[in-house]
Parts: C-alpha cells; structure tokens; sequence
C-alpha cells in the first residue's frame, strides 16, 4: 500500500511540473492507485491539455480556414485567381505586370471608367451630330478622341496604384468603389447594347430623333 501511494505522488508530480497543464489538470484522481505506462500517462495529459498550449514533441496539424480559391481548385479557372493580398495594391504587388492581371484591379476599373466616359460622349454627340456610335468611330473624329482620353484614363487609374491605394479606398459622398464598379458595370453592358441596337435594330442613333427635333 506504501510503494502504491509513493507511485501515485509521484506521477502527480511528474504531471504537475509539464509545462502550460495548469491546475485544471486533476492529476490526483486520474493516476491514484495504478500502474500506468508511459504511453498511458502521455495519452491522458494530451487529452486533459487539448485545448490548451500543445505539449513539447507534440504537433498539432494548423486549422484550415476557408479559402475562397478553392472553390476553382482543380479548374481551368484556377489559374487565373491568386489570393486576395496578391491582387490588392496596398498589400501585394504594385508592378504592372501583376496589376493588369486578368484578376487584378486594374483591368475592371480601367474598362468602367472608359465605358462610362465613352457611352456619355456617344450620347451627347449623337444629339449634335445625328451619327450612331459605329458612325462616330469610323467616320466621325470618335476613334481621336478615344485615342486621345484612353492614355490619361489608364494613367490617373495606375498612379494611385503605384503608390498603393486601393480603387476601393474611395469615398466621397455618393462617389464611392461600390457605386463607380456598379456604374461601370452598367456602362459597359450598356455601351455593347447600344452598338448592337443601332447596327442590327435600328440602322441608325438611338437618339437620331432629338438631332432631328433640334434642327442641328
């Protein structure tokens, strides 16, 4: 009965002095009275200690945490996406390279803010000109002016990149990321409806009849 308590106080000390086990461990009642191996005694430290700091040799596999890439894995697409911090200027790289990726953030914002600029002006000059859009490219000084804009556009878009601002960063009232993407987005479904309206529906401007109306 001696040698079977010395056995008891001495695994509860053994146990004890682990480090990160804490006194939520009760070793008392765990090796009172038995004759418990060495693979027994770390077995039911490593249970008591699981949601506490792991024990030294022991190797506890990270937790995986949800990755929205994953959703392409194995995919064509999947080669075309990198992970957030890779595509957002202000934590991953501002090169131009990796900017005007397929995935990257200049690319939509360019294209929107070249749609909403574009389909405003085709408006306007077929009031004052009473031409389509097809016709203000090719016949009409359409083609100059995008030529001339498309540059200062693609520069003003790049440069707070370059110094790592986010095209979602801005805020200004009503002027916000939210509102230029949807806008943009608009835009361009709607610039690429107009084309199609006036060449296969209409053979003409949309907005011919104001031109006409106005006596321009």
């Amino acid at each position: 009965m001696a040698t079977s308590s010395m056995l008891s106080r001495s695994c509860v000390q053994t146990v004890a002095g682990l480090p990160s086990l804490g006194a939520s461990v009760k070793t008392s009642s765990v090796f009172r009275g038995a004759r418990l191996s060495q693979m027994q005694r770390r077995s039911l430290v490593v249970s008591a200690n699981k949601d506490q700091t792991p024990l030294p040799e022991t190797k506890r596999e990270p937790e995986k945490k949800d990755d929205p890439l994953r959703f392409f894995e194995g995919s064509p697409v999947e080669k075309f996406y990198r992970p957030e911090n890779e595509r957002r200027p202000e934590d991953g790289n501002t090169d131009t390279k990796s900017l005007m990726k397929f995935d990257g953030p200049a690319p939509e914002t360019i294209n929107s803010r070249l749609a909403m600029l574009g389909i405003t002006w085709a408006f306007i000059a077929e009031i004052l000109t009473g031409q389509s859009v097809w016709e203000q490219v090719t016949e009409g000084r359409g083609l100059i002016w995008f030529l001339f804009v498309s540059p200062i556009i693609i520069g003003a878009t790049l440069i707070p990149m370059y110094n790592k601002e986010s095209p979602d960063s801005r805020e200004n009232g009503p002027f916000n990321a939210q509102n230029e993407r949807w806008n943009g987005r608009a835009a361009m479904i709607g610039l690429v409806a107009l084309l199609i309206t006036e060449n296969i529906y209409l053979k003409g401007p949309l907005l011919g009849f104001i031109h006409s109306s106005l006596n321009l």
